[in-house]
């Protein structure tokens, strides 16, 4: 945390229910915890609150229906390859299994996976999960500069009924995004 273009961490624990307890109540002793819209606890360190780190233990990150045991099937079901990696702070390990140094390398934006459900992505958000991935693509392919890769595009490109039937509730619950010039005119979005 306190990376100069970031403001939040993504902690991903392998824990049960009782040792996620036991961790957010050690955390609470130095700063504050709420909730983000997918559910997880977020912890806001002491006199940092605009950086958060969102505690997501494995039992809780149900994107398909084979569940996630290790961290190759997590980073494997994450939404794009820039995004998928990940770093074990016990041992130092470094993952990549989808390709995402490459892609940030060469500037791609590419997803990992087209097939997530039609699921709501918590009972308090009225928004698809995969909505609000497609509203990500778009804001991240238009923050980082990249370009999408060929298959991602074409999927961003059949799915632009999502932006007229939800911008409002994603920009309610997230934050309003960013478009491309480039993407704004081949999805006819005036802004």
């Amino acid at each position: 945390m306190g990376c100069a273009q970031g403001k939040d961490l993504d902690v991903f624990v392998h824990c049960n229910r009782t040792e996620l307890d036991a961790l957010l109540c050690y955390l609470a002793q130095y700063g504050r915890l709420d909730y983000g819209p997918y559910g997880s606890p977020r912890f806001y360190p002491e006199g940092m609150d605009e950086y958060y780190a969102d505690i997501i233990p494995f039992y809780n990150f149900i994107v398909s229906e084979k569940p996630v045991t290790d961290i190759y099937t997590l980073l494997s079901n994450f939404d794009f390859t820039a995004n998928a990696l990940g770093y074990n702070l016990k041992t130092g390990d470094f993952y990549d299994p989808v390709g995402g140094t490459e892609d940030i390398r060469n500037k791609i934006l590419r997803a990992v996976r087209l097939d997530f459900p039609e699921k709501p992505v918590s009972p308090s958000v009225p928004l698809s999960a995969v909505s609000v991935f497609w509203f990500r693509l778009l804001h991240y392919q238009h923050k980082l500069d990249f370009h999408f890769d060929g298959q991602t595009e074409r999927w961003v490109l059949d799915n632009s009924w999502r932006y007229s039937k939800d911008i409002a509730a994603f920009e309610k619950y997230f934050f309003k995004p960013m478009l491309s010039p480039h993407m704004s005119r081949l999805l006819k979005i005036g802004r």
